[in-house]
């Protein structure tokens, strides 16, 4: 066969296996390992002259040849073949061109150590004999060979090397650490003293009753203990430096690795055994931790994953280990785990014709791992599809990565999917949006009016083997979403009123109650996630208390149905308007609940709007003791010092805002304000507008309206007065 090489030389491949058929040599020349390559001759010093031997054959050119490197089998001097033979050189194998190769050392014959030596006789190898072929694999694999890595020789590339060097270098000093680990040492105090012949150096307050050294023969013999932590320290030191080589030697690392360790042990100490065990088990994890993120995050080809899952499928594990049976981890253009990332399979299973029912179905590690890389990838869209199908064993743990899926599409855009699947009841257990925390549930407030999203922390090893992803809901780092729409304000209130009707811990919270009043009262949220105020136009009369009605009804169905329906008509006219009040009306269907504190903070939410604190002041107003217990509340919130340092920062209307709310009481005929009782009293007691300059609003609020005001206010409303004109920072009572 020709072949052109540089300058356009050609090249004649030839064979001379003796067991191959002349008819056959097309289809195996590429098995030999002779390469006769012509030399660029003068034609001056070619012999035109033509020999005729054949009327069929004529030699026409001819020219020496150079011979390339090559096996010595294949040298076209004589070669005898056996199986196995190493007594010495058969006939003529003892001798070698300067192009012959050994088969077994893979380097030139003439510096084979061993190339005639009796007993290994490389001269004699060649590659049709079992015996010589495994030994050429173990000595091109090296150390691999004996861990019983099954790679093909030809597969020994720098990564496989490097681990072999890496491995038989940890191999060495991990079996000194671990025979230093079993001679144990001897620990001093489990040797107590005696009064015996052999101990009566040793100074005791209770002497012990012994019968010559028969009766204390504990005390002469050594009692060991053992400590692995110098061995497992190592382990985990070569595991630190496997993760900074390339990700194909860094697997192959890994794996031998475990298999040096895997059966460790020590004998005796029963105690000693089960640290020894929960160790390694704990270092198991890691590696194979660390072992599966590799495989999912690169693309290693088929026929090395296959060896890696035979030497996985031999490895001797303990019989308490819990790690999965298989090391084999989908690709990811597996059919129907492709189906599910695009989409096509919603339901994670799939039956063939003529083929097994099948699920997706994977390991938690190998599940952590997808996650981590579709989220380096940004694909957010197939990791919630992915999450929501697959299944594995640990469901706890995959729970949790489960209640990401409405985070995802979120990042995705999707906040009507978002909302859904938060919303919708899962198989067997609640759902999702009756587990979020008040922080969760404030996160996705956020998101759904700022358009921004928290960054996805990446998954991390917490040095037990188990990845642990940090809550991304309460990370304080958020971009944009990008190509997000926005989402309507009546239909976050709508998600956010069926989140408190299922959740009792959102629906108990009072920080959730202010942060949703100011969005709802708010004209967009910024980045940081503060809440812009916008003043609404206070509605007609007939309006807001037709909008009363109407709330308590939508409210009541939410109740019982756990649905939520909108008439079209609430919004007419006033959409803003009607959003803030029904959010109102549910606060204070939350306040008739159970005690509701601080109620500071639920004032200050209607800084921008004072009609709509008015309007939830009177929806207080059918529960009278309730509305005592509001104003108690308040009295004693604003002389908390906390609170006074913060009324320091006031403007004046939120001074005023606070006047505003208590100048109501006195207002509102059918309060009843005694100014002998509580809190009343004490308002009186505490009065001081030079430090509480709210005071000031109150009293001016009064005045205006005197005329409003019962005979018993008007009395509260001059000693006020007296007050000021007496200079007096309070009113004995």
């Amino acid at each position: 066969m020709f072949c052109r090489m540089e300058h356009d030389i050609p090249i004649i491949i030839l064979s001379d296996d003796d067991d191959e058929n002349e008819g056959d040599f097309f289809t195996t020349h590429n098995d030999s390992s002779v390469m006769i390559v012509e030399n660029e001759g003068n034609e001056a010093d070619v012999s035109k002259h033509i020999e005729e031997l054949d009327e069929d054959l004529a030699i026409t050119y001819s020219q020496t040849a150079t011979v390339l490197p090559h096996a010595r089998y294949d040298c076209t001097l004589a070669f005898c073949r056996a199986e196995q033979d190493l007594s010495g050189p058969l006939e003529d194998n003892g001798k070698h061109c300067d192009q012959c190769f050994c088969y077994i050392c893979d380097k030139l014959a003439s510096v084979c150590e061993f190339w005639t030596i009796p007993g290994i006789c490389h001269c004699n190898a060649h590659k049709h004999s079992v015996y010589w072929k495994a030994l050429r694999d173990k000595s091109l694999m090296g150390f691999l060979h004996e861990l019983n890595f099954t790679f093909d020789p030809l597969d020994m590339d720098s990564d496989l090397r490097h681990a072999e060097t890496s491995l038989q270098k940890f191999a060495g000093s991990l079996a000194m650490k671990y025979a230093t680990f079993l001679l144990g040492f001897e620990d001093p105090s489990y040797s107590t003293s005696c009064w015996c012949t052999c101990h009566r150096n040793i100074k005791s307050t209770t002497p012990c009753q012994t019968i010559g050294c028969n009766g204390c023969y504990k005390h002469h013999i050594k009692i060991l203990d053992y400590d692995y932590t110098v061995v497992s320290q190592h382990i985990k030191m070569f595991l630190n430096e496997a993760k900074k080589e390339n990700p194909k030697a860094c697997v192959v690392m890994l794996l031998g690795a475990i298999k040096l360790f895997v059966t460790h042990t020590t004998p005796g100490n029963i105690h000693a055994a089960n640290i020894v065990s929960e160790t390694v088990s704990m270092l198991l994890w890691r590696f194979m931790t660390k072992v599966w993120m590799l495989l999912v995050a690169f693309n290693f080809s088929s026929s090395f994953i296959k060896q890696l899952e035979t030497f996985y499928q031999k490895l001797p594990l303990p019989s308490n280990c819990t790690l999965p049976k298989s090391l084999s981890v989908l690709p990811w253009d597996d059919p129907l785990l492709s189906a599910v990332m695009k989409g096509q399979n919603i339901t994670g299973e799939r039956q063939g014709k003529g083929r097994r029912h099948k699920v997706l179905c994977e390991p938690v590690v190998v599940i952590q791992a997808r996650v981590c890389k579709l989220q380096q990838q940004n694909k957010y869209r197939e990791l919630a599809r992915y999450l929501k199908v697959v299944k594995s064993i640990n469901n706890l743990t995959l729970q949790r990565m489960k209640d990401l899926v409405p985070l995802y599409l979120c990042k995705d855009g999707d906040y009507t999917g978002a909302v859904c699947h938060m919303l919708s009841p899962m198989p067997g257990a609640m759902c999702l949006a009756s587990r979020l925390t008040p922080q969760q549930f404030r996160a996705y407030l956020r998101i759904l009016t700022s358009g921004h999203a928290p960054d996805v922390a990446q998954e991390f090893d917490t040095g037990n083997g188990n990845m642990i992803i940090p809550d991304p809901l309460l990370s304080t780092k958020w971009t944009p979403i990008e190509g997000s729409n926005s989402f309507k304000m009546m239909e976050v209130l709508k998600f956010a009123l069926r989140v408190l009707d299922c959740n009792s811990i959102v629906f108990a919270n009072s920080e959730t109650w202010v942060y949703l009043l100011s969005v709802v009262s708010s004209s967009f949220t910024s980045p940081d996630g503060f809440p812009i105020g916008a003043f609404y136009p206070e509605p007609d009369i007939t309006y807001q208390t037709e909008t009363r009605d109407a709330a308590s009804a939508i409210l009541e169905e939410l109740t019982t149905t756990s649905r939520i329906q909108i008439p079209k008509t609430f919004e007419s006219g006033y959409p803003d308007q009607a959003r803030l009040l029904l959010a109102t009306q549910a606060l204070v269907l939350r306040i008739f609940h159970s005690k509701f504190r601080p109620i500071l903070s639920v004032i200050m939410s209607f800084r921008f709007n004072f009609w709509a604190l008015r309007w939830f002041f009177y929806s207080l107003l059918v529960r009278p003791e309730v509305l005592h217990y509001l104003l108690c509340c308040l009295l004693e919130e604003l002389s908390d010092k906390r609170y006074q340092l913060l009324q320091r920062k006031w403007t004046e209307t939120e001074h005023s805002l606070v006047a505003y709310f208590l100048c109501m009481y006195f207002w509102e005929n059918s309060v009843v304000l005694d100014l002998n009782t509580y809190p009343t009293n004490s308002l009186l007691a505490t009065w001081n507008e030079s430090h509480n300059p709210w005071q000031l609003s109150l009293k001016l609020y009064l005045e205006c309206n005197e005329a409003k005001l019962t005979p018993e206010k008007r009395k509260i409303l001059h000693l006020i007065q007296q007050q000021e004109k007496m200079g007096l920072t309070s009113i004995p009572f």
